[in-house]
């Protein structure tokens, strides 16, 4: 796990110094320190310092968390934050004047954990608030939320890894969650996920394990404040605190009118080995279709819906890496190296696993997935869902061909699927095979929507059959998406009688759709 960098504590000539220049710097003082349990340090101007209880803060500083320890401030808009262990954060502007147009309060947690209460600045000017992480702004309506930021040093209790991106959770409030690629609101009660600063937040059915932290001792206490003006820089010895019994919990920030002298216990504690099952008791799961196994004679296209805690475990690349749902999926499989192709809009997601060395199956295999759905299909009504990728078809000769998708009607009320237009899977050449081969399914072609195959009637070879042989054509889909925003299909050819080898032909691979 990383660690912050090494909290410095400096001589009393050298703290002199940085309270001669507080003391004639025209910034105006965002705020003081109220708890500091371990060691905790501030950067200004190049010089760093050992806080203490009423060290003041402004704008510009950065505050570092050590290991095992907690920090607590209260900026004068009566706000307060809480930082956990290892973690740094920025005051990037900060200005209070009691004028709703002028105030602001920008910052900017550069890593590890925060939780806060937000001030009159989040209840009077709710757009000039706001706090950055490296992968989303979060902006708030007058509110009590946590945020932790996770790049490679995040771990859970059980010692496996977190995926990286912003985690957060709404105490009490709502917040407003954005980055470039889309914004979402919580309200109380929620978590939220945003894996990078290319895919947008995403709601958690449970509290993310990481939330909770569990590296500070609940009986910590704070120094308690230098003699005379509570406006102080740190000592040498700045801080001192003592180890109570139970288990390690970050502060929880506390709307109080002095200085807190005891770190307060989270709200409610969720072990790390409970996610998986919290969110598999939810309903809530990932809907996967698949293309394997292509001989000369048969090729399987299969949909299920899985329990997360299923594909944990059957998932071997990432086993040991929670995930919470299919986006979730495939940032952990992009942690270990693996390239998932996805449309964030419709929560769809793809990718092709290549056939093993020696392997008997050179068709490899494809597989698409989403959330499984929260709602049931309408009874009535029309939708258009138009094609945004998937995987490039491969056949049971090793070729990889290209789709040529079609958007998709969806018809409730018959509950029935039918092509806009055609879609061909086309093949090229290779030692096994010396006939280019092209399939097409015409335009109105019409399947059902309910689960298991179904056959794509018209379906036929165009280019590279041989003649009075018979071609077939099917796909097994499924609807995902928490409201059917996404829909992914496992489509299958077949034909007896190839030119060139003379040999059968399967080809196959998956393709995806979003709801306009």
């Amino acid at each position: 796990m990383t660690r912050s960098p090494s909290v410095i504590r400096l001589a009393v000539s050298a703290a002199a110094l940085l309270s001669a220049a507080m003391a004639t710097a025209q910034t105006q003082p965002a705020g003081k320190v109220l708890v500091v349990a371990g060691a905790a340090t501030l950067e200004r101007a190049g010089r760093q310092v050992a806080l203490q209880p009423g060290t003041t803060v402004e704008s510009g500083d950065v505050l570092a968390v050590g290991d095992r320890s907690a920090l607590q401030v209260r900026f004068s808009d009566e706000s307060i934050v809480a930082l956990r262990a290892n973690s740094q954060f920025r005051i990037e502007d900060y200005r209070f004047a009691g004028n709703a147009e002028s105030d602001r309060s920008l910052m900017g947690l550069l890593k590890g954990g925060m939780r806060t209460i937000t001030g009159l600045i989040g209840k009077a000017s709710p757009k000039n608030y706001g706090v950055r992480t490296a992968t989303a702004t979060i902006g708030i309506r007058g509110t009590h939320f946590t945020v932790v930021s996770c790049n490679n040093d995040c771990v859970r209790a059980d010692g496996s890894r977190e995926l990286n991106g912003t985690f957060g959770g709404v105490t009490d409030g709502r917040i407003s969650v954005r980055n470039d690629v889309g914004e979402r609101e919580f309200g109380q009660q929620d978590y939220f996920h945003v894996p990078s600063a290319d895919a947008p937040p995403i709601r958690l059915l449970a509290p993310p394990a990481t939330l909770n932290d569990r590296s500070v001792p609940p009986r910590a206490r704070a120094a308690a404040p230098a003699s005379g003006s509570g406006d102080t820089t740190a000592s040498a010895e700045g801080t001192s605190s003592s180890s109570g019994t139970g288990t390690s919990t970050s502060p929880q920030p506390t709307e109080q009118a002095a200085p807190s002298t005891e770190l307060i216990t989270p709200v409610t504690e969720f072990a790390a080995t409970s996610q998986p099952a919290v969110v598999a008791q939810s309903g809530r799961g990932i809907t996967v279709v698949e293309v394997q196994n292509a001989t000369g004679t048969s090729i399987e296209a299969n949909a299920r819906n899985y329990t997360l805690s299923e594909l944990q475990a059957e998932v071997k690349e990432v086993q040991g890496i929670t995930f919470y749902n299919a986006a979730g999926l495939a940032s952990a499989l992009q942690s270990v190296g693996r390239s998932v192709g996805s449309n964030a809009a419709a929560g769809v997601y793809w990718l092709y696993d290549a056939p093993s060395t020696g392997s008997t199956n050179l068709s490899g295999q494809h597989h698409a997935w989403g959330d499984t759905p929260l709602i049931s299909l309408p009874g009535s009504g029309t939708a258009q869902y138009n094609y945004v990728g998937g995987t490039a078809p491969t056949d049971n000769f090793g070729r990889v061909g290209t789709l040529t998708g079609s958007n998709l009607l969806m018809d409730f009320t018959n509950q029935q699927i039918k092509t806009a237009s055609a879609m061909t899977l086309s093949f090229g050449t290779n030692a096994a095979q010396t006939a280019s081969t092209t399939y097409s399914i015409p335009a109105n072609t019409t399947w059902a929507m309910g689960g298991g195959p179904s056959s794509l009637a018209g379906t036929s070879c165009t280019a590279g059959c041989a003649t009075s042989t018979t071609t077939t054509g099917s796909i097994n889909g499924r609807f995902v998406g928490g409201s059917l925003e996404g829909y992914v299909g496992a489509i299958t050819v077949r034909n007896t009688q190839l030119l060139g080898s003379g040999q059968a032909n399967t080809a196959g691979g998956v393709a995806a759709f979003s709801k306009q």
